[in-house]
């Protein structure tokens, strides 16, 4: 007797072959996508830089002094305070700094002859600064 049954599933095999597929994809594409969001961050942090540098140099031109302050996510901002910028969007958590390049100037200012440096921290590089020096 001679049972013709016909089989409903994947054969090993054809499992294995497919998991190895999968894998190799997984492989090829997780590096380029961590290169992508490493590139996205990095040009977050530009963006903002080139922002800040912009509102200094109009405090600069309106009060003869650039602006020293610092923005923490989800802290306190004497940039807003004291610049009056903010980031667009807090779901990025990026920490800037903005320090006079000269000593001697009042807390809080820098003299109009003197530069400061914009440094930016992403919280998922914080061994990656990106730092930018403005001198006028």
């Amino acid at each position: 007797m001679i049972m013709n049954t016909k089989s409903a599933g994947f054969s090993l095999i054809e499992l294995m072959v497919t998991v190895a597929i999968i894998g190799i994809l997984a492989a090829v594409s997780l590096p380029m996508y961590q290169d992508y969001m490493a590139t996205a961050r990095i040009g977050v942090l530009q963006d903002n830089i080139q922002t800040i540098r912009l509102l200094q140099d109009g405090r600069r031109q309106s009060r003869g002094e650039y602006a020293e302050g610092s923005y923490i996510p989800g802290g306190s901002s004497t940039l807003t305070t004291n610049l009056g910028w903010s980031p667009r969007t807090d779901a990025d958590l990026i920490s800037y700094v903005v320090v006079c390049a000269v000593d001697g100037a009042k807390a809080g200012e820098c003299a109009r002859t003197s530069g400061y440096t914009v440094t930016a921290t992403h919280a998922d590089a914080p061994s990656e600064p990106v730092a930018r020096t403005y001198t006028p």
